[in-house]
């Protein structure tokens, strides 16, 4: 287990939009369809992330002024 932590460490960008186009080309079998359905799970990532620090942020924000 330690080793796929490692390596999912490692991955770069452009290997993890690769990894989501070739399983939504894999599942959908259409090249234009795995590349918006990538393009579309990399940015929700994105957002959901985003989100996350923010909400650390106010925490944060509202811990200090208490």
């Amino acid at each position: 287990m330690e080793a796929f932590v490692n390596r999912a460490m490692e991955i770069s960008f452009g290997e993890l939009i690769s990894i989501f186009y070739e399983q939504f080309l894999e599942m959908y079998g259409d090249e234009e369809l795995a590349a918006v359905a990538a393009a579309t799970a990399i940015n929700e990532l994105f957002q959901a992330d985003t989100i996350e620090v923010e909400e650390e942020l106010n925490e944060q924000q509202d811990e200090s002024c208490s």
